[in-house]
């Protein structure tokens, strides 16, 4: 009778197979893992993109959904009590937003005046009237909380020191005279509950070079660890005035600006 041989793998070629199809797996499931990362810090910058953006559109279609239980005091406070003016008629105005980060904490709220009856904001210039005419103060029924998307948290640039976390201020008020839009940021930044009115009138510098004033800001988005292919940040134009002078830019589009 004649032999026959069965032909298979052995022991040594079986393992090769595993270990190659293994190192293939996890060369996968790395790459796949990077580009979820990446993906999920570029949905944090737009997010954040959008929201400073979402505040000038807040300011520029003013909405007053308060009822005649919330009153205006002269220290631009509003507070609940029965009996107030009809919405509308108050001696305080809606006059902007201010938004605090503290690494990847926000906070926003909008911002109250409250000028004198039967008086009229008086200044050489849209900034001044509402500075030395106004008190200022924060709606507490207003401010909301959040948070940057997937752990994400705003840095300073290359070439900038400062502390960690990094703290931003930005104060957004329209002038009630011209109608026109003012940005102002600051690294100085309280507790929401004790920003007063001397601290919003601290940031209304009309320097368009000064911090705190109106100049340019980089606000880095540092990833927090996660693998990404470059990083990215939201630029705050020079004197910006509406949601277009927000943009997010790369280290390759930053024309001159401080890299991430």
């Amino acid at each position: 009778m004649g032999k026959h041989f069965t032909r298979g793998f052995t022991i040594i070629e079986t393992m090769l197979v595993l270990a190659i199809t293994g190192a293939m797996i996890a060369g996968l499931l790395v790459g796949v893992g990077s580009s979820i990362s990446a993906q999920r810090y570029k949905d944090s910058v737009a997010s954040f993109r959008a929201l400073l953006q979402d505040q000038y559109s807040e300011v520029m279609n003013v909405s007053n959904d308060r009822d005649t239980n919330l009153t205006c005091d002269a220290a631009a406070n509003i507070s609940e009590s029965n009996g107030g003016p009809a919405p509308g008629q108050s001696d305080c105005v809606l006059l902007g937003k201010y938004i605090s980060i503290v690494g990847e904490d926000i906070t926003t709220a909008v911002v109250v005046g409250y000028i004198p009856p039967n008086t009229s904001p008086t200044g050489a210039s849209d900034v001044s009237a509402i500075k030395d005419s106004y008190i200022l103060g924060i709606s507490t029924g207003s401010i909301v909380k959040t948070s940057l998307e997937w752990g994400a948290q705003i840095a300073w640039p290359q070439g900038e020191s400062g502390a960690t976390p990094r703290r931003l201020g930005v104060l957004i008020v329209r002038s009630p005279n011209s109608g026109t839009n003012y940005t102002f940021t600051t690294d100085s930044v309280n507790d929401i509950d004790s920003v007063s009115s001397a601290t919003l009138k601290s940031m209304l510098v009309e320097n368009t070079s000064a911090v705190p004033g109106q100049a340019a800001r980089t606000v880095c988005i540092d990833p927090n660890g996660a693998s990404v292919p470059e990083r990215l940040a939201v630029y705050i134009g020079e004197a910006a005035n509406g949601p277009s002078s927000i943009e997010s830019r790369s280290n390759i589009t930053v024309a001159g600006s401080p890299q991430c």
